[in-house]
């Protein structure tokens, strides 16, 4: 049937609606329409705990968990085995971060540094006179207290620290910048800065008498779910390096190939990323962070600011030194669907679960990230990196 405006637009039923009754009619209504959801349909979640999660729902996919681990974490002067689960369909990824795992564990492990964690978001406001930029860039200046007091209303645990304030032309950029406790913070931040975007623009009009005709609550000015320099520079999310060395037995023993190689193949591979532009440089770190969030519950959303690596190697006497620095990782361990019941699991696997526990889980994840580097550049040093695919990877004909 050709669409036209006078064809009626269906409906799906229920769209709203997270309840038996609703979630059968959406079943009938595809059927109906010829779509088979034999397997689709078959789910264990409870209704009740995805309500305000997703909407119009119609059942799940299941994704594999492996576990990783042991992987030695040296913390404030303690020393811990931790573990993840990793959600993921690619074959050899598990075996690969379980390697790099324990060719770091039997290096004496690897230590983690948060550098901050914070949420940004960047309303723009668009005046209608080249000299009201002046005034209005001094008078959110002056107003940081008065705007901080009206965006905190709105929220139990966000917390402004700054405004930073670019401007071309007649636009205005202020990037609001929060802490959030232990929640990534998108959604609480979202809220609090469009109440505080209301009262400024209602404020300034009271105080100066100029009206700011143009206003939204996102100019692009977060890198929101994008990669940009500015998540280098200044960050979004928690900003997290972790560190080890590697002694050259080990690198030999466990990895299969030697220190030599590795750093041969690192500098001309650093070079090829910034010729070709690369935002940051790393092997696979997505990988890694994608399979964390699938089994812990994390906004998938934000896989793609969030993997952005910059993984550095260093050549010493008796082995390497490497350093893998997530400038802008998204996460949290409260809020989202990290209470939902298998991801929440997952997190206690990590014991990263509820308040107090964000640092850690932003910690391991960069652990568990450089497990993956180590090995998956060991393994194209050593001319491992295909075969290891070969054979744990690839659906092979019979």
């Amino acid at each position: 049937m050709k669409y036209s405006q006078e064809t009626e637009y269906t409906i799906i039923p229920g769209r709203g609606l997270i309840t038996e009754s609703a979630i059968k009619l959406r079943h009938d209504y595809l059927v109906n329409q010829g779509f088979d959801l034999e397997n689709i349909s078959k789910y264990f979640i409870d209704n009740v705990s995805i309500q305000n999660k997703i909407e119009s729902f119609i059942g799940t996919v299941e994704i594999p968990l492996g576990i990783v681990g042991p992987l030695l974490f040296c913390d404030e002067g303690k020393e811990e085995f931790v573990y993840t689960a990793s959600g993921t369909i690619e074959g050899a990824l598990v075996a690969s971060m379980n390697r790099g795992a324990k060719a770091i564990s039997l290096s004496k492990g690897f230590s983690a540094t948060v550098v901050h964690k914070k949420m940004v978001r960047s309303p723009l406001f668009i005046l209608e006179n080249y000299s009201d930029v002046e005034i209005f860039k001094n008078w959110i200046n002056n107003e940081f207290i008065r705007i901080k007091k009206t965006a905190e209303k709105h929220s139990n645990y966000a917390k402004l620290i700054s405004l930073n304030i670019h401007e071309f032309e007649k636009n205005v950029h202020v990037k609001f910048e929060y802490t959030t406790g232990d929640a990534s913070g998108q959604n609480m931040t979202t809220n609090c800065t469009w109440h505080a975007m209301l009262w400024i623009v209602k404020q300034f009009q009271k105080d100066t008498g100029i009206v700011i005709p143009h206003y939204v609550i996102e100019g692009n000015g977060s890198s929101d779910k994008k990669v940009s320099q500015f998540l280098i520079d200044s960050g979004r999310g928690t900003s997290v390096t972790a560190e080890c060395f590697l002694e050259d037995n080990v690198i030999k023993k466990v990895l299969r190939t030697t220190s030599e190689d590795i750093f041969r193949c690192f500098e001309p591979s650093l070079q090829m990323s910034k010729i070709d532009g690369m935002i940051g440089y790393n092997i696979n770190v997505a990988n890694a962070i994608a399979a964390i969030f699938v089994a812990t519950g994390q906004d998938l959303g934000s896989l793609h600011e969030s993997s952005i690596g910059i993984l550095n190697i260093e050549k010493k006497e008796n082995g390497l030194s490497f350093k893998l620095c997530l400038p802008s990782l998204v996460v949290g361990t409260v809020g989202g669907g990290t209470n939902l019941p298998k991801q929440s699991e997952g997190l206690r696997i990590m014991k990263c679960e509820g308040s107090g526990t964000v640092e850690r889980f932003a910690k391991l994840i960069a652990g568990f990230a450089l497990s993956l580097e180590i090995s998956t550049c060991s393994a194209i040093a050593g001319g491992e990196f295909a075969k290891a695919h070969e054979k744990l990877g690839r659906n092979k004909p019979a």
